[in-house]
C-alpha cells in the first residue's frame, strides 16, 4: 500500500504536483502553496526535499524568463533606433529585410524557453510520481548545504 499524505493522497502523487505546478505560469503563488504546505504539514523527509528542489526549480525558470525578456525589450529597442536611422538616410531593403529577420529572433527564444520550461517540469513530474529521484548535482547541492531534508 502506498504511503498517503495527509491530504490524502499518495506522496508520489503530491511529489508529481509539486513539479506539475512548476510549469505553471503564475509560478510564485502556484508553486508556493503546495510547498507551504509540504514544509509546513507533510512529514516525510523525502516528499519535503522534493518540494524544496522544485521550488529552487521554479525560481530559475523565473531568473531564466527574466533575463531572456529583458534582452528582448534590449533588442528590441536597439532594433527600433536601427529602423528608424534607416527612414532617415533612406530605405535600404536590404536593411529592412534584415531588421525584420532580427525582430523575429526573441519571441522564438522565448517560445523556446517556455517549451522548455513545460516539457522539464513534465518530465520531473513524472519521475517523481514513479518515485525515481530526480537527481540535480548543483540543486542537490544547495539542499544539503541550507536545509535539513534529509535524501
Amino acid at each position: 500500500m502506498m504511503e498517503k499524505s495527509k491530504l490524502g493522497i499518495s506522496l508520489n502523487l503530491f511529489a508529481a504536483l509539486l513539479y506539475f505546478t512548476g510549469a505553471a505560469e503564475y509560478i510564485a503563488l502556484v508553486v508556493a502553496v503546495p510547498v507551504g504546505y509540504v514544509l509546513l504539514f507533510e512529514e516525510n523527509e523525502k516528499l519535503k526535499r522534493t518540494a524544496v528542489k522544485a521550488l529552487i526549480m521554479a525560481v530559475i525558470w523565473v531568473i531564466v524568463t527574466f533575463l531572456v525578456s529583458s534582452l528582448s525589450i534590449l533588442s528590441y529597442t536597439v532594433l527600433d533606433a536601427l529602423s528608424h536611422y534607416n527612414r532617415i538616410v533612406g530605405n535600404n531593403e536590404r536593411l529592412v529585410s534584415f531588421y525584420q529577420l532580427l525582430r523575429s529572433i526573441p519571441p522564438t527564444i522565448s517560445n523556446i524557453v517556455r517549451i522548455s520550461k513545460i516539457v522539464v517540469f513534465a518530465i520531473l513530474g513524472l519521475r517523481a510520481y514513479r518515485q525515481i529521484d530526480v537527481k540535480i548535482r548543483w540543486i542537490d547541492k544547495i539542499l544539503d548545504r541550507h536545509t535539513q531534508c534529509q535524501k
